[in-house]
């Protein structure tokens, strides 16, 4: 996040929800957002389902799923149009803005009306609500990212804030909201494919660093992504799996695929809390001591660091993930992991990337109780906002608009985007995106498919779903497929009845809810219940270009309704496959 979380009840005046469900992903984070309306602030939700968030707004756009672009393009070609843009800041502070304008100059109000069915008054109305607020926050998660155009849609987000000036003041900005407590944290870690603490694998400041803490020479190539671990282990080339805190086995896109692949592994090694379904396929077992079992630090989603404590000890044999990293390290005669507490490591990353991490040792933490990086030395407060000095972190210091295009066939993005490169003259190396569906419902699969949370449960329910209060609370139906009202209209549901969808990755059962909150033509459930695991239909291919994730929130699918019998059968068959070499026997291959 660009900003502080506290800052949505205390500065923002608007607040541009897209892509987020926050009041049952986020909680906390929407009490703040609460207070900030309570204070008079507005708010503008996209989503095509309407959330808790999306009945307090002030504009709601059910936009159908993947019309983020074409929603932010069209907000931009009103701010332009009616000269609402920051054209102080674009002139002093960014680069591209020609590059911009040409992109979204065909995306009028009379076409998203058309394309999205939602009356042009509203998309005008947003716009010019978000371009007026004196600080206006983009806040946006999984209904962004999870797309095979994902890096597109932030660029379209990026964008927005620059064209108002909505960087480096309080209450602003673009703001990520991650998942869990240290999703950020574990990103600053290096727990991505190509980047160290000290930044990109092949930059030079990174491999200096290396040599310089670290004693040896850095590889400079970048790993692959987690998207392609699965034709990786299918292909033998990724040998050894070692996951701790996740559940891939139901949290990856088309699981069975996954599933699949981690029989052609030499050794499959799961690190969990609880016996989870990735630890049923595991060759190997590790246990986890929780969050109150040990020492260290999280980094939360605004970029502040703060301690955590060790409450009480955990059962005899489990250490901490640190401690079991090391001891294995140690037993493969590795050097470098003869850490004695989460204390030296942290120290370890402040010599790796003293910018950001210079200043904030574990004495100031305990004194402070938190600090935002960047924080380059001790006698720095930390950095609640980013770009206070409107300088980016790019060459030049400039923010550079990135123009995204929309096509209607995703075979052709990457040709529109080097013809509008050639048209206008942009130079190699400066960003240019495109989206488009990376799959159009058909005869076979008419409908969109997406997935999302409850409120009582998180992801895969490996610790959720072990309290009883949370899983009575979610409701004793379990796992529920919601529909539209139209398609269950035409498919003669009926609320309560049990239902199968599929597609040609996979199928999952559930009982039938009707929901009236979402887009015509939506499908929805969770991904909680290894029941009905949504994932099981999600796309594992058409992959995003720069970042590699997968559309986990757009797919196609049909569905039909099953009776009792047949339901029971399905579910026979499917805890039976969850526990065999050869899960989840699809319809159709994909």
């Amino acid at each position: 996040m660009t900003n502080d979380l506290v800052e949505f009840a205390t500065d923002t005046d608007v607040f541009l929800l897209i892509g987020t469900n926050t009041s049952e992903c986020h909680p906390i984070i929407a009490m703040q957002m609460q207070r900030g309306l309570q204070r008079g602030a507005k708010m503008i939700v996209v989503d095509p389902k309407r959330t808790d968030m999306a009945k307090k707004a002030d504009i709601y756009l059910q936009i159908p799923i993947g019309a983020n672009i074409k929603t932010l393009n069209t907000m931009m070609h009103v701010i332009i149009a009616e000269n609402l843009q920051d054209s102080e800041f674009i002139e002093k502070y960014s680069e591209g803005f020609e590059y911009l304008k040409e992109a979204v100059k065909d995306f009028t109000p009379e076409r998203f009306e058309r394309e999205t069915g939602i009356k042009k008054e509203l998309i005008i109305e947003a716009a010019r609500m978000y371009a007026k607020a004196g600080a206006a926050a983009i806040c946006y998660t999984m209904g962004i990212t999870q797309f095979s155009d994902g890096t597109s849609n932030v660029f379209s987000l990026s964008n927005l804030a620059v064209l108002t000036g909505n960087l480096g003041k309080k209450g602003a900005g673009v703001n990520p909201l991650r998942g869990q407590n240290n999703v950020q944290g574990a990103c600053d870690m290096g727990a991505l494919p190509n980047v160290i603490p000290a930044g990109a694998v092949n930059s030079p400041y990174a491999q200096e660093q290396a040599r310089k803490v670290w004693h040896f020479e850095l590889n400079p190539v970048p790993g692959f992504k987690l998207t392609q671990a699965p034709d990786k282990m299918d292909s033998g080339e990724l040998k050894v799996l070692y996951v701790y805190g996740e559940n891939p086995v139901m949290s990856d896109p088309w699981t069975e695929h996954f599933v699949h692949a981690v029989h052609h592994l030499d050794c499959f090694i799961v690190q969990d809390l609880f016996f989870t379904e990735s630890a049923h396929k595991a060759d190997v077992v590790l246990p986890a001591a929780c969050w109150g079992e040990k020492d260290g630090t999280f980094i939360n989603t605004s970029r502040r660091v703060q301690r955590t404590r060790k409450a009480s000890e955990p059962v005899s044999g489990v250490e901490p993930d640190w401690k079991v990293v090391c001891n294995i390290a140690n037993r493969m005669g590795l050097e470098g992991f003869d850490f004695a507490s989460p204390e030296q490591i942290w120290n370890e990353l402040r010599e790796l990337m003293p910018k950001f991490f210079g200043g904030i040792s574990y004495y100031r933490l305990g004194k402070l109780g938190g600090i935002s990086w960047p924080c380059p030395d001790e006698e720095h407060p930390g950095t609640p906002v980013l770009y206070a000095d409107h300088k980016s972190m790019l060459p030049g210091g400039k923010f550079r608009f990135a123009p995204v295009l929309y096509l209607d066939d995703k075979n052709e993005r990457a040709k529109a985007e080097a013809e509008f490169r050639a048209k206008m003259n942009i130079p190699e190396g400066y960003p240019v995106g495109s989206g488009a569906l990376s799959e159009v419902p058909d005869e076979v699969y008419p409908c969109l498919f997406t997935t999302g949370r409850k409120v009582y449960h998180y992801h895969t329910g490996t610790m959720t779903r072990e309290c009883p209060a949370l899983e009575y609370g979610a409701g004793i139906e379990g796992a529920l497929i919601e529909v539209s009202p139209d398609i269950a209209r035409e498919r003669e549901l009926e609320e309560g009845c049990y239902a199968l969808v599929q597609n040609k990755r996979g199928q999952i059962a559930a009982k039938l809810r009707v929901n009236p909150d979402l887009k015509e033509g939506t499908i929805f459930t969770t991904f909680h219940y290894s029941e009905a695991d949504g994932n099981e239909l999600a796309n594992a291919g058409d992959p995003d270009p720069l970042s590699g994730i997968t559309p986990l929130k757009m797919t196609i699918a049909n569905i039909r309704r099953l009776s009792e019998e047949e339901f029971i059968k399905f579910r026979e068959q499917n805890e039976m496959s969850m526990h065999s070499a050869n899960p989840y026997l699809s319809p159709v291959r994909a």
